[in-house]
């Protein structure tokens, strides 16, 4: 038998039971689903910007290893029980603070707030400030870690529809495509309740993302400004020591001023040692010229108008070594003071000159020899003799000077020395801790300009309307459900009955060669009155078959059995009659 013919058979057979029970079900279902809570869904959308290349750095592909365990990381940080607890106790607080018995808001609806009302201790309701969220969630968060058994920690673990770890973790975050967008999602009962969780976890995922992303980064910067500062602070400390060191020693260039100390002292052991050989070759050569002129010596000695010019020329002759001492080369043709003691000194030795030139009483001295050469002599000796012993004396104390300079510079240069090495050493500290907070830096704004900062791209907006099409596919489900589960149930009966209720099914289920078969009693045709023509057809098409089995001559039997009684044995014999 064909199968498309059985199968157009069996369908009509059961036709009723389809129309009928898939209907009846479908109906039951559309009725009941009215009663069913309304779903509201938001969602907003979140730029991330964790595969942007800032061009701060040498890499040039990303890596798609790290880029998809920082989304992995998004995701669990969202769903984490810490993230979801802040989210349930600020959602908490806003709905005691804004909820309202008689209307609707967007925070909470009122049937939803009077039973929140209903279950708060009132221990909690005296903790809500309607004037600052902040206050009132720190005064939760201290409530709630005061007991671990209390009725926030029973909220948060147990089974409420809002506010519990299981309603909250049904909170869907995920990747859009391969984009640097994620997209956060949350379906519940409540309108008011589902766009305030989302708006909450939205803010409490970028607050504790960019916390854990930069506090590596923070933390390194905070460490190398600190650093830096107590260089800075330790650097300006030594140089202002270093200062203060060099104003207490009257110190400007310690290096040039050595070296102008030295080339002085150089010079100045040239004419100490000039002077003193004028003095001595003078001496000698007045001791000499005295022996010659012992009575014209004395009485020019004697004369007090000559020893006060000679003490006026050792005197100015002192003065002028002071002068050329003390002064450098350059400023010597400029200095008026030298100019005058200058020619003071050649007037007081003209008037010495004078002064022997009127002492005419002795023309010989004692040997005889001519004493006016002798005299002029000795004057002169006698002046450069006064002369050195007065340069001797300045002399002697600027060698006392240079003595008390070179002690006193020998141990302000090792000085100078150690702290110039102890700044070197702090500036170059300072630089490469300066040097490493600008890497620092450049890494924390590079964090900044990819994956750190968590941008909204679309806000999360009030659901205005249910969400819809969810009592439209319980409808549908249950229509198609039925018309599979009625075929089902028809064709595993199909599949277990044994009756012989058809020529088809009887041949194939004994195994033996069918004739005919009869319309029985109960056939739907005997409401048309089609029944009785039916059955002549039927008989005549049995006869028919059975005319090759009749023999001319032979008496044919017809045995008519039945396994049960009323079975239709009369009536079948009598339409072969």
């Amino acid at each position: 038998m064909d199968i498309t013919l059985y199968i157009s058979r069996f369908i009509y057979r059961i036709r009723h039971q389809l129309v009928f029970g898939t209907l009846i079900i479908t109906a039951l279902v559309a009725y009941f689903s009215q009663f069913l809570e309304k779903k509201y869904t938001v969602t907003t959308s979140i730029y991330t910007g964790i595969t942007s290349n800032t061009g701060l750095d040498d890499e040039t592909r990303p890596d798609w290893q790290a880029v998809n365990n920082t989304y992995d990381n998004l995701v669990n940080l969202t769903k984490s029980r810490g993230t979801l607890e802040n989210v349930s106790l600020k959602l908490l607080a806003l709905n005691l603070m804004h909820g309202d018995p008689e209307i609707d808001n967007l925070y909470i609806t009122a049937n939803n707030y009077k039973k929140l009302i209903a279950s708060v201790p009132e221990e909690i309701l005296l903790l809500v400030d309607t004037t600052s969220l902040d206050k009132t969630v720190n005064l939760f968060k201290e409530y709630k870690y005061s007991d671990s058994r209390n009725y926030l920690h029973e909220l948060f673990n147990g089974s409420s529809a809002f506010y519990s770890y299981n309603a909250l973790s049904s909170i869907i975050i995920r990747r859009q495509g391969n984009s640097d967008l994620i997209e956060i999602a949350y379906t519940s009962t409540d309108p008011g309740i589902t766009w305030n969780t989302v708006k909450l976890v939205s803010e409490e995922l970028k607050y504790s993302y960019n916390n854990l992303r930069y506090q590596t980064a923070n933390d390194i910067v905070k460490y190398y400004e600190e650093e830096l500062k107590k260089l800075r602070v330790q650097l300006n400390k030594q140089e202002n020591e270093l200062t203060d060191y060099n104003v207490k020693n009257s110190v400007i260039n310690y290096i040039e001023q050595t070296k102008a100390i030295a080339h002085s002292f150089a010079d100045f052991e040239n004419r100490y040692e000039e002077t003193r050989r004028n003095y001595e070759s003078s001496s000698s050569i007045i001791k000499n010229l005295e022996q010659y002129m012992d009575i014209r010596t004395k009485l020019v000695k004697s004369n007090e108008e000559f020893i006060n010019t000679l003490a006026e020329v050792s005197r100015i002759s002192g003065k002028i070594t002071e002068i050329e001492t003390f002064t450098s080369d350059e400023m010597l043709s400029k200095d008026q003071e030298l100019v005058k003691y200058r020619e003071e000194l050649r007037d007081a030795e003209k008037k010495i000159g004078l002064i022997t030139n009127n002492i005419n009483s002795y023309k010989e001295s004692k040997e005889g020899i001519a004493i006016e050469g002798l005299v002029q002599e000795w004057l002169n000796q006698t002046l450069i003799q006064a002369k050195a012993q007065a340069d001797l004396k300045v002399l002697n104390e600027r060698k006392n000077d240079f003595a008390d300079q070179y002690k006193n510079y020998s141990p302000i240069g090792t000085r100078i020395n150690q702290q110039e090495r102890e700044i070197h050493v702090t500036e170059q500290s300072y630089l490469e801790v300066l040097h490493a907070l600008n890497m620092a830096k450049m890494k924390q704004k590079n964090l900044q300009l990819t994956s750190s900062n968590l941008n909204t791209i679309s806000d999360a907006s009030y659901p205005l309307f249910s969400d819809k099409g969810k009592r439209f596919l319980l409808v549908v489900a249950a229509f198609i459900g039925s018309i599979i589960f009625i075929i089902g149930l028809n064709l595993v009966i199909e599949l277990l009955d044994r009756t012989l209720r058809d020529a088809e099914r009887a041949r194939r289920l004994t195994g033996m060669n069918i004739l005919g078969a009869f319309t029985g009693r109960n056939s739907q045709l005997k409401y048309r009155g089609f029944v009785k023509t039916c059955n002549r057809i039927s008989a005549a098409y049995a006869c028919n078959r059975l005319t090759p089995y009749i023999k001319k001559g032979d008496t044919l039997c017809i045995n008519i059995l039945s396994l049960e009684e009323k079975e239709g044995k009369t009536f079948i014999s009598r339409y072969f009659q």
